[in-house]
């Protein structure tokens, strides 16, 4: 389902960004989706089990979905 919001999803790595970007900060790619659900925020990377588990090191939003593919 498409999402009603300023965000865009990275198809390649999944992060949220503002619409109208042209290259994600976190991977290089030039493609996004307005087709993602649900939303990880890391906010403090040091301090987060979830980060560490992730291998997160700095924040960051997350699309936990693209379409049906899982993206963390």
């Amino acid at each position: 389902m498409a999402r009603r919001t300023s965000l865009v999803a990275c198809k390649n790595c999944g992060t949220l960004v503002p619409r109208g970007s042209k290259v994600c900060p976190e991977c290089g790619s030039t493609q996004f989706t307005e087709n993602w659900s649900g939303m990880l925020v890391i906010i403090d990377p040091e301090n987060s089990a979830i980060a560490r588990e992730l291998g997160i090191e700095k924040p960051v939003r997350k699309a936990i979905l693209i379409g049906k593919k899982v993206m963390i």
